[in-house]
């Protein structure tokens, strides 16, 4: 099956007093063709229900930072958005090797050495042949933990769940993601083998746990090529570091981080794409990041009125491709940063369709951190109304 969703949790840690929330993202199994209708309907239309096509050209010298992303980013609220992000580096993960019979290794790799390997690709980052980004890894020992804990701070990836561990239908692996935010400096408490010990947080919004775990009732290959039905070990781990890192969904369909997998039949990639390099550059960038990039900034209005979560793509005026994407704040205003120099057209799309807020959750909490999905409803201090999905949709385009 192609198209499975690939989903992002987030749990929230304050005041030393850890409190699980949830932040969703998915692919699902139902949208299989998904990927090519969407791609192809970004590249081909010609205006958008919100607002008509800008023509607008970026030089290297265009660089201006805010707190309005493209590339969405996962996102806590401090007095308005903030991306959530390592405080420093390198990040540390390890992994336990155990797999089941539905991880099929024979002629390829370990789990482990394609694990290493969609670590890589994220630490080898280019935009155009320029290395924006300034992120690296280390691998520790491996573990026997095969649960997300969010309390240890370990970054574990798993393989071998406990029955425990839920899959919502059709998503074949999740990232489950902790944060500490507040004015900084915060502090966290980080619990292994029975000792806590206090750590600080000197940002608005650290990460300080995040957990991979792929479902085990999911057939997955580690083999180059991979089986033709299964899905890519490292394509999907790539995916999940992307979130590990501070990445939520994309909506470019060749992006690593749309939320709509495949299987290897169905075309499944490695690599990144420029909206991922980007993405992980802003998070992390390297002392040229905003010499060498511009920024795409503006407002998308409906009937006179900010639209919210608007979907805005920066596309290519040369080639046709989608090169960077986002979404809009509840005014409407949208900032892309780290775009490579260029002439771009700028398309503002429903977030409809196969689209909705719960596709972009970790996004959607730097707006409203106290209700769902960006904390459990059983829990009493989840007492916000959740903000509804955009109306501005009527199902058709123009």
């Amino acid at each position: 099956m192609a198209g499975a969703p690939v989903e992002s949790r987030k749990s929230k840690v304050e005041s030393r007093k850890p409190t699980c929330s949830g932040s969703h993202g998915w692919l699902a199994f139902n949208f299989q063709f998904s990927i090519f209708s969407i791609f192809n309907f970004q590249l081909m239309c010609s205006a958008a229900l919100l607002c008509a096509i800008l023509i607008l050209s970026l030089g290297s010298g265009l660089s201006k930072l805010g707190r309005l992303f493209g590339y969405s980013p996962e996102q806590d609220d401090v007095n308005g958005p903030v991306a959530a992000m390592w405080q420093a580096t390198p990040i540390h993960w390890r992994i336990n090797p155990s797999v089941r019979t539905n991880v099929h290794t024979t002629g390829g790799d370990t789990v482990g050495a394609a694990v290493g390997k969609a670590f890589s690709t994220w630490q080898s980052s280019q935009v155009n042949g320029q290395t924006l980004t300034n992120v690296s890894f280390t691998k520790d020992a491996n573990t026997s933990l095969t649960d997300p804990d969010f309390t240890n701070c370990l970054n574990t990836v798993s393989f071998v769940p406990s029955s425990a561990v839920a899959f919502p239908t059709g998503t074949i692996a999740f990232a489950d993601i902790a944060t500490d935010s507040g004015t900084p400096p915060t502090t966290y408490d980080c619990t292994q083998n029975g000792v806590t010990t206090t750590h600080t947080c000197n940002l608005e919004s650290c990460i300080v746990d995040a957990d991979i775990v792929l479902n085990p009732s999911v057939d997955f290959s580690t083999t180059t090529p991979p089986v033709a039905g299964d899905f890519d070990v490292q394509a999907t781990a790539t995916h999940e570091i992307g979130h590990f890192l501070g990445l939520d969904h994309s909506g470019i369909a060749n992006a690593i981080m749309y939320p709509f997998g495949d299987t290897v039949s169905a075309g499944a990639s490695r690599v990144l794409a420029i909206d991922d390099a980007v993405g992980v550059a802003f998070l992390y960038p390297s002392n040229n990041f905003a010499s060498a990039t511009g920024t795409i900034s503006g407002q998308v209005t409906l009937s006179g009125s900010g639209a919210f979560a608007a979907h805005v793509i920066a596309i290519d005026a040369a080639s046709g491709n989608a090169v960077v994407d986002g979404l809009t704040d509840t005014s409407g205003n949208y900032s892309l940063v780290g775009v490579p120099p260029g002439s771009y057209n700028v398309l503002a799309l429903p977030l409809a369709g196969i689209y909705d807020l719960s596709h972009f959750g970790g996004w959607y909490c730097g707006f409203s951190p106290n209700s769902p999905p960006c904390c459990d409803p059983a829990d009493n201090t989840c007492t916000g109304t959740q903000i509804p999905d955009p109306t501005n949709y009527t199902g058709k385009f123009f």
